[in-house]
């Protein structure tokens, strides 16, 4: 009996989670209809499935700013290969465009829980030229492991915790979203788009749009038109009539706009076939031979836009460099897409007139701890060297970069009159603020911050 024929399996690229609609660019969801869904949609001619389990509800609102943050550190950090991002809350902060206040660590410290907690399977389809549909499937994590310090908030509950914001932050990303990162496609969102919006709905579907406008030779659309029905699906947004999915993106669509990102979104098609058009504003298109070559060598179609655009004097000649590496040691280089992309983008690091010698596992091994310890010796000296500026810094200084973080550790420890005195302590230089927050850290890590305190209150009398 003559076998069924299988059909060819397209190349599968590593999966760009911006596509997904995982966020929603909701900034209120109801916890307990949101804890786990399951949708279909289709855009561009590609089909999505996403079924999720979110136990402290979906991803929403800020979640958006804050998987920016960590994308944009994973990837300063030259992607680690254990997926690893040894940051602190603080820094996170500032990558995630939020205020510096006692609140935004608390909104963090939610934020990364809820993608901590949330599971996915994926589904991406295409369809085949006899009518079947053929599916990859994924199982994945946004965060694998995520370890930090936290601290009571301005009352006793457990839900007003705030992340102590100098503290060690530890994330391990998901494999997927960690390769999705070293593919190059979070690369490409402007930063000067990104800091100029205000509203996260906004930056969570300019993130969507980026992420939907390239196909996968490469190409940039001029233009986006997408049903609205998928597109509310995509965008994540609960309410299925029409009229409030175009209400929920209104003010996003004029902030895009207003970015000069967009140029018009217009609606269009029936009362049950509503449709949107976005039209992309016109910017200097790169040279199409470089991103198609860029493409073929593995680097995702966002980034490879991107630097085409930016570095394209030393496109050929990296690309050459990487391809002729693979010809002489076949498998020294595991990942040539994100190689390239990174050797454009920090050019400091390599010298091309000298072949990379890493070859089989145990050369791959050591490459991998050397760049873990090499990025943990630099966070460690970054720390070390803001540490020892700020301690030799005046004492108004000290105290102005110190207050809010002495605040979360004593502010329910010392009464006012006891903060006033510690506050004309720290600005007269009876005490350094600073030396102070070592110290308390310290005693926090030993298990003896209530000692410490004791003995911090019969000092300020």
């Amino acid at each position: 009996m003559k076998k069924d024929r299988q059909p060819a399996l397209p190349k599968v690229d590593e999966r760009n989670f911006a596509r997904l609609g995982i966020v929603s660019v909701q900034t209120r969801l109801d916890d307990e209809a949101s804890r786990s869904w399951n949708s279909a949609f289709e855009i561009a001619g590609r089909s999505f499935g996403v079924a999720a389990e979110a136990p402290h509800g979906r991803p929403r609102g800020i979640d958006t700013n804050v998987v920016i943050g960590i994308e944009s550190l994973f990837a300063a950090r030259s992607c680690p290969e254990d997926n690893r991002l040894h940051t602190t809350a603080y820094e996170l902060r500032a990558a995630s465009f939020l205020p510096l206040n006692g609140k935004s660590f608390h909104r963090l410290r939610e934020s990364l829980d809820r993608l901590w907690y949330t599971s996915v399977t994926v589904t991406d389809g295409w369809h085949l030229p006899d009518g079947r549909k053929l599916r990859n499937v994924k199982r994945m994590r946004l965060i694998n492991d995520l370890s930090y310090w936290d601290i009571d908030g301005h009352d006793s509950f457990e839900t007003t915790r705030e992340l102590v914001p100098n503290a060690t932050l530890t994330i391990q990303l998901g494999t997927q979203m960690a390769n999705s990162i070293r593919s190059g496609f979070t690369q490409a969102l402007e930063h000067k788009i990104l800091t100029g919006i205000e509203q996260p709905p906004a930056r969570a579907l300019y993130r969507l749009l980026e992420a939907h406008r390239y196909a996968d030779t490469g190409e940039q659309r001029r233009s986006l038109a997408v049903g609205l029905e998928d597109w509310r699906l995509a965008c994540g947004i609960t309410d299925g009539k029409p009229s409030k999915t175009l209400r929920a993106l209104s003010e996003a669509h004029e902030e895009l706009v207003a970015q000069g990102y967009l140029r018009d979104v217009r609606v269009g098609g029936s009362r049950a076939t509503t449709a949107l058009t976005y039209e992309f504003a016109s910017l200097d298109d790169p040279d199409p031979a470089l991103v198609r070559l860029l493409v073929e060598s593995g680097v995702a179609a966002p980034a490879a836009n991107k630097l085409a655009k930016e570095k394209g004097d030393r496109v050929e000649e990296v690309v050459r460099y990487v391809r002729d590496t693979l010809r002489e040691k076949p498998g020294s280089v595991r990942k040539p897409g994100g190689l390239i992309n990174d050797m454009l983008q920090r050019p400091e690091k390599y010298v091309l007139d000298a072949r990379p010698s890493a070859s089989g596992a145990e050369a791959r091994r050591e490459e991998s701890q050397a760049r873990l310890r090499t990025a943990e010796d630099e966070a460690q000296q970054r720390t070390e060297s803001e540490r020892r500026e700020l301690l030799a810094a005046p004492p108004q200084v000290q105290w102005e970069r110190t207050r809010r973080s002495l605040k979360l550790l004593l502010g329910k420890q010392l009464t006012g009159p006891q903060w006033d005195a510690l506050e004309r302590a720290c600005l007269s230089g009876q005490m350094f603020a600073a030396a102070l927050l070592q110290d308390l850290s310290a005693a926090q890590a030993r298990l003896e911050l209530q000692a410490f305190v004791d003995d911090l209150r019969d000092r300020l009398g």
